[in-house]
């Protein structure tokens, strides 16, 4: 049960958090296991077996820091959660007791003093403060208020919206810290608490704003309902506002508290912006926050910035994203159609309705205008649709005390079989459907808050896709498909991860972000609540993606150089979490992010 993110009573946000950035440690090579370090209990000196006492059979890892590890399939070795971790200080070991004061140990122990004294190191354990302290309060909300029960399609999606919103990125020790809310905005503004929040509206001039569908065939208002459309249009009438122009857009209140007033005041002033005293339109947070839903059915959601900073990043909503969102939706949907068996299997959202404030003095990388913009994202029908379900398949990677949410998406007496048969055929879609896009020349967004799985009367019928400004692509195949260049836009000067000129860069996405996170998450939450064998489930992923590959059209020398990456390559490129924080550069809107080598979880797998 510790392997996992379990929100249970015995287990504090402390231990939740402390699993995951000591496994994060480990498998970014701050330390290093091997016959040096790494022995069994039974074989260390007597003063640490006395630590140990119950543990004989287990792997210990002796340095300036005691702790038990075990095989991981995922990562290679990983802590033994919940087990103590000690520092040698003089000639005795002490017991660490939280997540700070272990990476506070192990960075001044790992890093140089210059390294230390970046504002990234600081910056991270600050994180890590704000990740306890928010976690705890999701922890106690989900022990205080059980989530109600589904009565629709639409509902099915909310929930699980905020099921993922519990774990949010999985594995990741800072996806909890939205830095810059206070305890009440967290608890205001977090899917998991399920309270409605009432928009702002601001108009911007028409000279200052940059739309993403110019015949406006959807506006922003579309979201509220005639009523609350009634009000806005009143109080334009009011303060004689012409459509003619200004256009209309919907602000966050934290965002219009927190960067709008202080911060846009040149604009207030000589009213390029204009604050509206209407507050309407009532809308629940998703996984992602600045994401929003409708309370009731609809197909129309909406984006709205909130630069909080989450995973080292602001969580605004630059126009470069929202045109890179076309580009990448328009060679997405191409991809799709160059492939049969994709047209009613892959769903894609709509993403092309959006308005961002961009002044002709500024540019696409300037930070200022990123703070104000809106889009109306338009999901498929399916989400209202009787017999459908659309799950985010982050939420099928929580444990909720001791409960998974496939036993009430399924039915209540779900056997280890029917688990086994579920994940199947979720590896089974999963691996088919990214592999046939690969072969095309794209990888979407698969890891589990953007993908979703789509279920038509209990059974896994496809896959739904969101966030299309992060569509990665192999120009080399998209060629071979009459597919041109998205011509992303990409900030000069600094490396990007949309263009990947090889297959090896390419199906990296599919081993970290698809495997290693979305997956892995599935993988370790079953096996806890269901007691299923987690080399079971590994055994099954790799199957289907042995399957996967074979299946596909390409080049037998490409499918030998994958089958090579994937399967008999010892090493596998890893997803870096600390490291790219703690180096971080401070870019507006730059997710720290990097690669390092890791452990392949199908390398010899017995």
């Amino acid at each position: 049960m510790n392997k996992t993110i379990t929100q249970t009573k015995n287990a504090t946000a402390e231990q939740l958090i402390m699993t995951d950035v000591m496994n994060a440690f480990i498998a970014e090579q701050f330390f290093h296991i091997d016959e040096q370090t790494t022995n069994m209990l039974s074989n260390a000196p007597d003063t640490i077996q006395k630590l140990y006492h119950k543990s004989k059979q287990s792997l210990i890892y002796m340095d300036a820091l005691c702790f038990l590890v075990k095989k991981s399939y995922r990562q290679g070795y990983q802590w033994v959660s919940g087990s103590s971790i000690y520092k040698k200080e003089d000639r005795s070991w002490v017991e660490i007791s939280s997540p700070v004061e272990l990476s506070q140990f192990i960075l001044h122990h790992t890093l140089s003093k210059e390294a230390y004294e970046h504002p990234g190191v600081a910056d991270f354990l600050e994180g890590l403060n704000v990740s306890i302290q928010q976690l705890n309060l999701s922890i106690k909300q989900m022990e205080e208020n059980s989530f109600s029960a589904p009565k629709s399609p639409y509902d099915w999606f909310v929930k699980g919206e905020m099921i993922a919103s519990l774990r949010d990125r999985p594995f990741h020790p800072l996806s909890k810290a939205k830095i810059g809310f206070t305890s009440q905005d967290y608890q205001n503004y977090m899917a998991e608490f399920g309270k409605q929040t009432t928009l702002c509206w601001v108009a911007i001039c028409n000279d200052s704003i940059v739309k993403g569908c110019p015949e406006n065939e959807v506006e922003s208002f579309d979201v509220l309902n005639e009523e609350q459309k009634a009000i806005i249009a009143n109080e334009l009438i009011r303060k004689e506002i012409k459509k003619e122009n200004y256009t209309i857009i919907p602000v966050h209140p934290w965002q219009m508290t927190n960067m709008i007033l202080p911060n846009f005041k040149k604009e207030l002033a000589d009213q390029t912006i204009i604050i509206l005293d209407s507050k309407v339109g009532d809308f629940l947070a998703t996984s992602s926050v600045r994401s929003l839903l409708s309370p009731q059915a609809s197909t129309k959601m909406l984006k709205l910035p909130i630069s909080v900073t989450s995973l080292g990043a602001a969580r605004y909503l630059p126009v470069v994203k929202l045109l890179n969102g076309i580009a990448g939706e328009q060679m997405f949907r191409q991809a799709i159609a160059c492939d049969k068996t994709l047209a009613d299997r892959v769903f894609l959202c709509e993403e092309k309705h959006w308005w961002g404030y961009m002044p002709e003095t500024l540019g696409l990388f300037d930070d200022h205008p990123r703070h104000l913009a809106a889009q109306v994202r338009v999901y498929p029908q399916e989400i209202m649709k009787k017999e459908y379900k659309i799950i985010p398949m982050a939420s099928l990677g929580v444990v909720m005390q001791d409960r998974h949410f496939l036993t009430e998406i399924i039915g209540e007496n779900l056997s280890n079989e029917d688990v086994l048969h579920f994940y199947t055929d979720l590896a089974a879609a999963f691996y088919d459907i990214t592999m046939r896009l690969f072969k095309v020349g794209i990888v979407p967004e698969i890891h589990g808050q953007n993908c979703c799985v789509v279920l038509k009367h209990k059974k896994i019928v496809g896959l739904l896709f969101r966030d299309h400004d992060s569509v990665r692509l192999h120009q080399p195949y998209l060629d071979k498909h009459q597919i041109k260049d998205p011509a992303y836009h990409i900030r000069p000067g600094y490396s990007n991860s949309l263009y990947n000129e090889t297959i090896e860069k390419l199906i990296y996405y599919v081993q970290s972000l698809g495997t290693q996170v979305n997956l892995a998450a599935i993988m370790e939450s079953l096996s806890s609540v269901y007691t299923i064998p987690e080399k079971r489930l590994w055994q099954i992923t790799e199957a289907k993606l042995r399957e996967s590959l074979q299946t596909i059209d390409i080049p037998e020398a490409d499918r030998e150089t994958l089958h090579y990456e994937l399967f008999e390559n010892k090493e596998w490129p890893v997803k870096l979490i600390i490291r790219p924080l703690l180096e971080a550069d401070g870019v507006p809107g730059a997710m720290p992010s990097g690669k390092g080598v890791g452990h392949n979880p199908f390398y010899l797998q017995e």
